[in-house]
């Protein structure tokens, strides 16, 4: 009502910022967050984190997504080519404002999207029918808002920043797996705006299609074999009922 249409469009990424806090601010007070319990999730977090694990689930999530994106191209390559070139120059004119897109993709977004579907959805369907049903839901909804190539990806990584968040009972390592992964996949993006390189992406062809299935069903199983070995390492804390056990503590922190 306010504001030039055309100011909105040249300045989308800064306007979902201001949407995205706004909406953090909202979690925040729902969820009845101050700064003691900002301070003692900060203090907890620096007694449990492990590094190594973080890493190690980041990597895993790359792999099953570049593995995924690569099979799910291929497989299009062969259905429609035109569908498979559109999909793949998709993501090429979305980052137009560097610094707002980079605190959209790095900061904000896994802020917002660990608090709403991790502490609010998964914790709450799972109190209401049990933590399997929870985390199965609310990681796939957290797919399907990144309806992209790397959707299974996407899906994947709710699990395993569910099983982190009922492993350590903390929400801020779940948001820095989240962090570290969106900064690693926005590296390739946010270099090629700031080298003001060419927006002309090389076709692809039909042939390209084996290629794409069989790399991206290689790389596939390798993340999935790392991500059966972390559910294996962490199926104690996978527990029906973890929500209502009182030995998680939960509402103590977030």
């Amino acid at each position: 009502l306010f504001v030039n249409r055309e100011v909105l469009n040249n300045n989308a990424n800064a306007v979902q910022v201001i949407i995205d806090f706004s909406f953090i601010l909202f979690l925040f007070y729902k969820l009845g967050v101050n700064l003691t319990k900002i301070q003692n999730l900060i203090n907890d977090y620096l007694r449990k984190i492990n590094i190594k694990e973080i890493i190690d689930v980041v990597f895993t999530q790359i792999v099953i997504s570049f593995g995924t994106t690569l099979l799910i191209l291929g497989m299009i390559c062969l259905i429609n080519i035109d569908t498979a070139n559109s999909l793949n120059n998709a993501g090429e004119d979305v980052f137009t404002n560097t610094i707002a897109s980079f605190i959209l993709t790095v900061i904000s977004a896994p802020i917002l999207e660990e608090l709403f579907f991790r502490v609010v959805l998964f914790k709450r369907i799972s109190k209401f029918f049990n933590v399997y049903i929870g985390m199965i839901l609310s990681s796939l909804l957290f797919g399907v808002l990144h309806m992209e190539l790397a959707i299974v990806g996407a899906v994947i990584f709710g699990f395993a920043n569910c099983i982190l968040y009922l492993k350590y009972r903390n929400i801020l390592i779940p948001m820095t797996v989240h962090f570290l992964n969106n900064f690693l996949v926005s590296i390739p993006t946010f270099l090629s705006s700031d080298s003001g390189a060419s927006s002309d992406a090389e076709l692809l062809s039909q042939s390209d299609a084996s290629a794409y299935l069989i790399l991206g069903a290689i790389v596939f199983i390798i993340g999935m074999i790392l991500f059966i070995r972390f559910i294996v390492k962490n199926r104690k804390y996978i527990e029906s009922d973890a929500f209502d056990n009182k030995t998680y503590n939960f509402n103590k922190l977030l």
